[in-house]
């Protein structure tokens, strides 16, 4: 193991040796490394009745 330069330095080889460690027991699986699920239709096709009804009002209150 090398020795680091600076405080910065020696903090983040401590840091990345955390990440490494934590990724090779499973423990990293915090809300920042989650892939976000993707829309399905059904929630599409809700989301675009939702939005058609909001304008079909808008309009009708203008009119």
């Amino acid at each position: 193991m090398t020795q680091a330069n600076s405080p910065n330095e020696a903090s983040s080889e401590i840091d990345s040796r955390n990440r490494h460690i934590a990724q090779e027991a499973g423990l990293d699986q915090d809300l920042e490394s989650q892939v976000p699920a993707r829309y399905d239709n059904f929630t599409v096709t809700i989301l675009s009745v939702i939005l058609i009804a909001l304008v079909a009002v808008v309009i009708w209150i203008a009119l």
